[in-house]
This record gives C-alpha cells, sequence and structure tokens, in this order.
C-alpha cells in the first residue's frame, strides 16, 4: 500500500543547488551530468526516501538549470521554487576523480571552466522578498535544511520552525558572521566537517543545537546530545568498510539518512531524541553514504541501482559490524585537460561571438562585459 502523499513527511530546503558534471576514472571522456550541490543532494535522496522535497534556490532557465531541473524531477521533487528567469547563471561544479599515490579513488573539485579559465556561476541566495511571497504556501513541514546562510535562508528557517519543521544547517563556511551567529542560534540541528569547521571554530560556541554532529572523514564521525538526554560526552561512530570509487556526496547521504529516520514527524521529534535513537540514525545514514561510496558521483548509486537492490545493500551494510572507511581528502588531480561541457556560460557566449564574426576576416571578438562579470562572479 502506497503512502499518500498527505501522508508524506515533508521537507523544504534552500541553499545550494547545482550542476555536478561528474569526471569519472570508468570513463573519463565521457563526462556525467547531475543535479547537485550539497542542498540538492540531500533534497534529492531524501525524496527518493519517500518524503515530499521542496528546493528553494535561484536556478536560470539555462542549459544547466534545465537539466538540474529535469534531473532532480526523475527523482520526484518538487522544483516549482528553482526559479526560472533568473538573471544569474546556474551554478556548475566539475568533480574529478582519478588514483592517488597510493592507489585509492580522490577526487577534486573545479570552480573554474578548464576550457576557458572563466569562474563557473557561483551561489546567489534568494531574494529575501521572494520569500514573502512563498511564505503563505508554506503551512506545514517536517524539516528545514540548508547549507548556505542568508537573510532570506533565515526568513525560511524562521517560518518553516514556526511551522513545525526541526531546522538542519550544515555550513560550509562563513559568508556573513552575523547570519551565521543568526542561524547557530535557529537551528535545531548543526553538522559540520571537522576540516571545514576549522574556518568557523570561533563562532561555534554560539549555536544552541538540541544535536550538534561532527564528521571525521575516514574516522567516521561524533555527536553530542543537548537536553533532558543529553550525552555528557562525544559519542563516536566508526565508519563502514567498502570498496570505495568516489567519497563525493557521502555527507549529504548522511544527513538525509539522520533526517529520514529521525525527523518525519517533524519537531514533535525532537522531545524523544536518545543516544540510541541518535545513533542508529546515522548509523543508517553512514550505510546509504557507504553504498553511494561504491559508486562515482555524489548520487551514483541512485541511478545505478533499482530501488529494491538499493534497499536491499543497505540493510546488508547495516548489518555488518566494521566501519566503513572513505577517504574525503582533496588531493591535486593529474594535469588531464577535461573536455569541454558545453554549459559554461562564458565558453558558450565566446563560441556564439566567434561564429558571428566568422565572415569577418576571422577577426576574433573582445569578451563582452557581460563574459567579464561571469568571470569574475565567483
Amino acid at each position: 500500500m502506497e503512502t499518500s502523499k498527505n501522508d508524506q513527511p515533508r521537507l523544504i530546503s534552500s541553499g545550494f543547488v547545482a550542476l555536478d558534471i561528474v569526471i569519472g576514472i570508468e570513463d573519463p571522456l565521457t563526462p556525467r551530468f547531475y543535479g547537485g550541490g550539497t542542498t540538492g543532494n540531500v533534497t534529492a535522496a531524501l525524496s527518493y526516501l519517500g518524503w515530499q522535497a521542496t528546493p528553494i534556490s535561484r536556478l536560470s532557465s539555462d542549459e544547466a538549470g534545465d537539466f538540474v531541473k529535469t534531473d532532480l524531477e526523475r527523482w520526484g521533487v518538487d522544483t516549482t521554487h528553482l526559479a526560472e528567469g533568473s538573471p544569474c547563471p546556474t551554478p556548475i561544479v566539475v568533480e574529478k576523480i582519478f588514483l592517488g599515490k597510493d592507489g585509492a579513488p580522490k577526487h577534486r573539485f573545479f570552480w573554474t571552466c578548464p576550457d576557458c579559465g572563466a569562474y563557473f556561476p557561483s551561489y546567489r541566495p534568494v531574494l529575501a522578498e521572494a520569500v514573502e511571497h512563498l511564505k503563505p504556501g508554506i503551512t506545514s513541514a517536517s524539516a528545514f535544511f540548508t547549507d548556505r546562510v542568508s537573510r532570506s535562508t533565515l526568513a525560511l528557517a524562521e517560518h518553516c520552525k514556526s511551522k513545525g519543521a526541526v531546522v538542519i544547517f550544515e555550513p560550509s563556511g562563513v559568508q556573513d558572521p552575523a547570519h551565521f551567529v543568526e542561524m547557530l542560534r535557529l537551528c535545531d540541528v548543526l553538522k559540520y566537517s571537522d576540516q571545514r569547521a576549522k574556518g568557523f571554530s570561533d563562532l561555534l560556541s554560539n549555536h544552541e543545537a538540541a544535536l550538534e554532529i561532527q564528521t571525521l572523514g575516514a574516522e567516521g564521525l561524533r555527536f553530542l546530545l543537548r537536553g533532558h538526554n543529553r550525552t555528557v560526552s562525544w559519542v563516536s561512530l566508526a565508519s563502514y568498510d567498502v570498496k570505495i570509487k568516489d567519497t563525493a556526496g557521502a555527507g549529504d547521504w548522511t544527513s538525509a539518512g539522520l533526517i529520514h529516520q529521525l525527523f518525519s514527524n517533524g519537531r514533535r521529534s525532537l522531545r524523544g531524541l536518545t543516544k540510541a535513537k541518535v545513533t542508529e540514525a546515522l548509523a543508517y545514514g553512514q550505510a546509504l553514504a557507504a553504498l553511494n561510496c561504491q559508486f562515482e558521483g555524489a548520487r551514483g548509486a541512485m541511478y545505478q541501482l533499482p530501488k529494491k537492490k538499493f534497499v536491499e545493500r543497505v540493510t546488508d551494510l547495516q548489518s555488518r559490524s566494521t566501519g566503513y572507511k572513505s577517504r574525503a581528502e582533496v588531493e591535486e588531480a593529474s594535469s588531464d585537460r577535461i573536455v569541454r561541457m558545453r554549459v559554461c556560460p562564458s565558453c558558450l557566449d565566446h563560441e556564439t561571438g566567434l561564429k558571428q564574426t566568422a565572415s569577418k576576416r576571422n577577426t576574433l571578438v573582445n569578451k563582452t562585459e557581460d563574459d567579464s562579470v561571469i568571470a569574475t562572479s565567483k
């Protein structure tokens, strides 16, 4: 018996949604395209797990944006509020997977186009006035997730919290310290990488989250639970031991598993948090991550496994007692040239300019002012 839409938990998310271009080891001349970004991945994963999932972000109606929307819709994501017609090009990230000196797969993220050298379009927050128009349509939610902070994100988080949502904050860095601290005080769950936290460790004392999670790469993770059932010290969880192909997206799957297991009932779930429940939920999230690490791409397992087999393999991982040892270090990739993607706005504009002037004695056209803005917009 299928769950009706009214019975499904609902996620509202706002943050980094982007086009992920993956250059794998298996077929490096054939890049693969996915809807991605931390918020995009967590949103798609929860939709895959049975949630109503609605991301609120700024994507353009360019080729990259159209692909992201189509891909997310494939997994049941509600893309109504991935704004069309935005003047800001859709963010793009290239992930290249390669073999490290020890023979193990590593990955590196590229934020500039390997063909023209221009910065890819970067994240732009939803406009604050747009959020005010969206609020009346958000009458209930189980969870709100974000990995970026802006005035509009704070407004969304506060509104969703008032409608029953648990607020999960997974920072990647600090753009505006004042906004960052405000989100720390607003969130119920704070999850961050020990490596990334080095850039904002001095601000973490301001948080009031009931659950704090620190990921430790190959060493697993640890958490602190506050409130009535608080833990007196960090509780550590080892990681699963699997054959790694790509560790990108491991943290996103861990977040999705945690949210799925603990917060389908929204804020009511916070009252019943215990060490045992959090441990079980995080172990499930780690099993999802371990499975995905056996495929290339931040959500590769979703594309390469039937849903039934996906569930079976996660269950099998959960039955193991050993930890999964993924490595998330970012090392220098080889100097091999990445094939042209034809989604970089600077490359596309440049190619268009060349075609328009081909009949004019092959005179090269200078880049337009708009090209320069895109190239320096990171």
